[in-house]
């Protein structure tokens, strides 16, 4: 209420329309998990190649993302939203037509082409949402808006598998296609007539600045949020392909029984993430955030098997559901803490506070999570196959704790070096901030003699 507080009518439906976009594309990520294996099989395509067609994505988004990112001030992030968002949706309707496809090389060329492209449309989305939303509200209100957007691609990340299902289950291949492809089209064009971005010439000063994607990485800060970002996105897409057939032979569960317990997870990531964005509105320092998150992240998965040590302990659905509960809770403050955090290291760095620098930043989000997805879905099968569940869950519980020894390592350096040296940083501060008052108010002066600002 504090947020929609003071925003107007007009930014209320900004977000909101922001909100769906993203929404949208984190559907359109994990539709189709559950039934296109299945399908692919019943059409002569092997397992393997199923996996191809469901890496591509991560791949396409690695490659893709740090592009629009650094390119979205050309086209500015309101027309990259409303494009992406209408090639998500009309990937989406073209793949529910390959049902018609029956020779299997030509499905699987197509399954790749159409994912590939859906893919691409998905990758601009990010980029462009994250600096829409920051813009729909005040300076403190930022962390709150963040999360609001991000909360919905989790949502869509999360819930797209059970979707998916359910639609196919109630109509068959195309269904899940046809009307999340349909809604995300009906999103992008009313984000066309609706969606204003209200930026005016003195906010895009800062554009003239071009960003590098080695200054961006260069920024104190950017480096481990990365580091800890992949390891916490590795940890969810583990078990993406191992669990199911761990708690079919376990517990006997059904495939749609296994999707509810696999809804703990998003469930608990979607209500904690606007609570870890109204902590960091007060104060919670991102770096805390990662630390806590891939902590909790690790907790879960001692538990989750359990751990060979634990195993006396085994034996409980409810310990399963707790501990991708928990994985949920350190999932929504590492990803959180991570864009913020990486948000604020650039910043201070002295980069420009524009939608490019945003951009770029959004977009290493999103690299470095799809990164840590596509290396955690490969190797926690290969685990499975090789080790075992409990054993693949015990080695990513250890992975998962050295990243927190190593965040913990470098929060402490981070507090001697602040301590030991605040005044010369305060002083670089100030010159660096009379500089950008200079060049400011030379653009400026630059600006109106060239009759580009009116009325003033």
């Amino acid at each position: 209420s504090q947020l929609v507080g003071r925003m107007n009518a007009r930014n209320i439906l900004n977000l909101f329309l922001i909100s769906f976009s993203v929404f949208f594309a984190g559907i359109s990520l994990s539709l189709l998990s559950p039934f296109y294996p299945s399908e692919a099989l019943s059409k002569g395509v092997s397992v393997t190649q199923s996996g191809l067609v469901l890496g591509s994505v991560f791949i396409t988004t690695i490659i893709f993302t740090p592009i629009f990112g650094k390119y979205i001030d050309i086209l500015g992030a309101r027309k990259f939203l409303i494009i992406g968002c209408f090639v998500v949706g009309l990937g989406n309707i073209s793949f529910g037509f390959l049902e018609q496809v029956q020779d299997t090389k030509t499905f699987f060329a197509l399954s790749i082409v159409i994912r590939v492209i859906t893919a691409i449309g998905e990758s601009a989305v990010a980029p462009a949402a994250y600096p829409l939303a920051g813009k729909q509200v005040s300076k403190e209100n930022y962390g709150k808006a963040i999360a609001t957007a991000e909360a919905c691609f989790g949502v869509g990340t999360m819930f797209g598998p059970s979707l998916g299902g359910a639609l196919y289950d109630a109509g068959g291949f195309p269904l899940p296609f046809w009307i999340s492809g349909g809604l995300a089209i009906a999103v992008s064009i009313l984000s066309l007539v609706f969606l204003k971005d209200d930026s005016n010439g003195y906010d895009d000063l800062d554009n003239n600045k071009k960003v590098s994607w080695l200054q961006i990485l260069k920024a104190p800060g950017v480096l481990i949020s990365v580091f800890a970002l992949a390891f916490s996105g590795s940890a969810w897409a583990w078990y993406s392909a191992s669990l199911e057939p761990w708690l079919k032979e376990g517990y006997g569960l059904s495939s749609s029984q296994t999707g509810l317990v696999l809804m703990t997870f998003g469930l608990v990531y979607t209500i904690f993430t606007p609570l870890c964005g109204f902590l960091s509105d007060r104060g919670l320092d991102g770096l805390v955030a990662m630390t806590i998150g891939n902590l909790i992240i690790s907790v879960g998965f001692v538990f989750l098997g359990p751990i060979p040590p634990f195993q006396a302990i085994g034996g409980k659905l409810w310990l399963v559901v707790v501990s991708l509960g928990l994985q949920g809770l350190g999932s929504a403050a590492t990803y959180l803490g991570a864009l913020l955090y990486m948000m604020k290291s650039v910043i201070d760095a002295g980069l420009p506070d524009n939608e490019q620098t945003k951009g770029m930043v959004s977009s290493l989000w999103v690299v470095a999570d799809c990164a840590g997805g596509f290396l955690g879905s490969t190797l926690g099968s290969i685990a499975y196959d090789n080790i075992g569940f409990e054993n693949g869950t015990m080695a990513e519980a250890g992975a998962l704790a050295v990243t927190v020894v190593m965040l913990c390592i470098y929060l402490l350096v981070n507090q001697c070096c602040a301590g030991g040296g605040e005044p010369d940083r305060r002083d670089s501060a100030s010159s660096s901030d009379s500089d950008s008052e200079h060049e400011r108010s030379r653009l400026v002066k630059e600006i109106e003699k060239e009759g580009r600002i009116y009325g003033s």
